[in-house]
């Protein structure tokens, strides 16, 4: 069954173009890795499905499942069940973890629900017990990475985006936020990914979408990712 369909997205900055003509689908329960270099417009692509960015073209389309997102604002995408974890700037810095943890299901849960659910990730990803009294401008990498995905989790999101998940994370931290990760992904929630580090997360991908120049292509994908194909 069909969770995400993009039918002829293009958008950008300003007067620059990025994206071009965009289309593509995403079933439930799948984790799509888009690669592509430096300025290919994957980030840029997250944050048009997200809201962020509005499509320029009137017969752009953004489906979550039947119904039409295109123009639909993030506050209301978190009702709706996806969410976006960029590369930076996602936690509050002078707020400890759990106020942080609090923050993210304000908008859709009361606070008894909320604290329900803030114990249920904590067993999900136990490392943040500890860390739950500790602002958030005193955490490493990995740690942050953590609370990053803590507060994706806490609304029970059908779809999450995450853009360099493995960002400033130590070596030894690297196989824990794989874990994790792969933990989201068996427990039924799609994924985007957006990472560099292909060798580390390319076998959490059910498939590989490339983006060259702000277009999908196919061409090469094989000499770059192995074995792995692309489906559209």
């Amino acid at each position: 069954m069909n969770l995400l369909k993009l039918e002829h997205v293009s958008t950008g900055y300003g007067k620059k173009q990025v994206l071009f003509d965009i289309s593509f689908i995403m079933q439930n329960n799948e984790t799509v890795l888009l690669i592509g270099s430096n300025g290919s417009g994957k980030s840029t692509l997250l944050k048009t499905i997200y809201g962020l960015l509005k499509p320029w073209n009137k017969d752009a389309r953004i489906w979550l499942k039947d119904e039409n997102i295109t123009f639909c604002e993030p506050s209301q995408l978190i009702t709706k069940g996806i969410v976006y974890v960029p590369q930076q700037n996602e936690l509050f810095e002078d707020l400890t973890v759990k106020e942080n943890l609090e923050l993210s299901g304000m908008q859709t849960m009361t606070k008894g629900k909320r604290n329900n659910r803030i114990d249920e990730i904590l067993e999900q990803i136990p490392a943040l017990k500890a860390l739950l009294k500790q602002e958030c401008n005193r955490l490493s990498g990995g740690e942050r990475k953590l609370l990053s995905l803590a507060m994706a989790l806490i609304n029970q999101p059908k779809l999450i985006m995450l853009d360099e998940p493995l960002a400033g994370v130590s070596p030894g931290n690297m196989d824990i936020i794989i874990h994790h990760i792969n933990n989201i992904r068996k427990s039924g929630i799609s994924l985007i990914l957006v990472e560099h580090r292909l060798k580390d997360i390319f076998d959490l991908a059910d498939r590989v979408i490339g983006l060259k120049l702000g277009k999908v292509f196919e061409e090469d994908i094989e000499n770059i990712v192995d074995t792995k194909k692309v489906m559209l």
